[in-house]
């Protein structure tokens, strides 16, 4: 299952790339916290498609975990490709629909499509999201970093779940975004 995930992923991306065929920048100097953040990086590579996937190492590795975090997925030559994952791990059903955040007071959403939430499950429950954000997904990650209180409601058909963003988990979306930025990100 993870492999199918993964193989998926790793297609999207090496299609969007040679289709956008853009090459990679580099115009930012590595800065100090560039530097930082890369050493908390977790980098498994893709030998046979040249992908190079950049997750922080706080970050879970399998679905079997509760996580929000970003990653990075970048082939040589072009432009890194920055991705969303937010996964539930847990003994009951949500048929999560939708995620709401509230963010200091402010109340945003992420509305995924029909079908693009995966499932699966054994003894447990697996509901994962795994996306390329867009601007405003972007604006909404970095208003969750420089929050004093962010919480996240995987909202279902029939349940919910509330999860408090903790400062772990912004500390890695930032190192993220700056490795991002490091490597070429827009």
């Amino acid at each position: 299952m993870n492999k199918i995930v993964k193989s998926t992923i790793s297609a999207a991306l090496l299609v969007a790339l040679s289709i956008t065929g853009t090459p990679a920048t580099h115009s930012a100097e590595k800065s100090p916290e560039y530097k930082a953040a890369l050493t908390q990086m977790r980098i498994s590579k893709d030998e046979v498609k040249g992908i190079s996937w950049y997750y922080d190492k706080s970050s879970p590795k399998y679905v079997n975990a509760n996580g929000f975090f970003l990653y990075i997925g970048t082939g040589k030559g072009y432009a890194p490709t920055l991705r969303l994952k937010i996964q539930y791990y847990g003994d009951d059903w949500l048929f999560i629909d939708s995620y709401f955040f509230n963010v200091d007071g402010k109340t945003k959403s992420i509305d995924p499509g029909y079908g693009d939430i995966e499932t699966d499950n054994d003894s447990k429950v697996w509901e994962w999201f795994d996306t390329e954000p867009n601007k405003s997904e972007v604006e909404l990650i970095k208003s969750i970093i420089k929050s004093k209180k962010a919480v996240m409601r995987l909202e279902g058909s029939k349940y919910y779940k509330d999860v408090v963003i903790s400062s772990t988990q912004k500390k890695a979306l930032q190192r993220v975004l700056t490795v991002y930025a490091g490597l070429g990100g827009k």
